[in-house]
């Protein structure tokens, strides 16, 4: 399968800590601190996605951290609607987490 068949990304795509130039692809609003490729891989397999986990690449703009990437198989699918539903469920994820953590 070549490349353009599937939608790569990068746990760098969700990162808060990063700007926009350094990789950053969704709003600060629905982004979280150091999501990791583990998260995404779940995430994806719960929206029902044909993905493929590639754990030792390495975002272009990060290539000394290999954080690992996700490559989902196109089927109709557009990218950037992807990573915005993936983001806002990671977003909601998270925030489930921390208030459960609160309450302990």
């Amino acid at each position: 399968m070549r490349k353009k068949d599937r939608i790569i990304l990068y746990p760098e795509y969700f990162d808060s800590r990063l700007t926009r130039g350094k990789g950053r692809r969704v709003p600060l609003s629905i982004s979280v601190p150091a999501p990791n490729i583990e998260e995404l891989a779940l995430i994806s397999k719960r929206l029902g996605y044909e993905f493929e986990v590639d754990a030792d690449s390495a975002h272009p703009n990060n290539w000394w951290n290999k954080r690992g990437r996700i490559l989902i198989t196109r089927n109709d699918l557009i990218k950037n609607e992807v990573i915005k539903t993936i983001a806002k469920i990671l977003s909601k994820a998270r925030k489930r987490k921390k208030e459960r953590d609160k309450k302990r």
